[in-house]
């Protein structure tokens, strides 16, 4: 009888199980019952990198709210943090749900955290274009084809 991991090993092909040790794993589901489960230094570095995210969208509704502009504060606002939690959310339950610790994972979460941070650093120029109107789709269609 053959464990899971070597299962997987086989799944490879020939030769996965010489030298290699960390290897690509088959998914499971992760244990409901495992008693006291810490967060990994790398999950907490991906927590961190939608935190950077939301204090960004902060800041931007801030500065908005600053100048007067609560309409345009709040849908820039609401856009932004739909597009955080979105990806955040979505990221985050395949983790929880499947027990992959693997290389392939890991570079994955890391392309992800770069993701992240590249829609922190668009989230002033989103703000931007909203204050100034250029978001608002409807508006800018109708004067195009009238």
């Amino acid at each position: 009888m053959t464990t899971a991991h070597e299962d997987a090993g086989d799944a490879l092909g020939p030769g996965a199980r010489r030298g290699v040790a960390h290897r690509i794993r088959r998914l499971g589901g992760r244990d409901p019952h495992e008693a006291h489960r810490v967060a990994t230094p790398l999950e907490l570095l991906f927590d961190l990198t939608f935190a950077a995210a939301f204090g960004v969208a902060g800041n931007q509704m801030a500065h908005l709210l600053e100048l007067g502009h609560q309409a345009q504060a709040v849908g820039a606002f609401a856009f932004a943090m739909m597009a955080i939690v979105w990806a955040w959310i979505n990221f985050t339950w395949f983790a929880s749900a499947f027990d992959t610790d693997d290389w392939l994972f890991r570079v994955t979460t890391m392309v992800q955290m770069a993701g992240v941070l590249v829609l922190a650093l668009g989230l002033p120029a989103l703000f931007r274009s909203v204050d100034e109107g250029g978001v608002i789709a409807t508006a800018s269609w109708s004067r195009a084809t009238s």
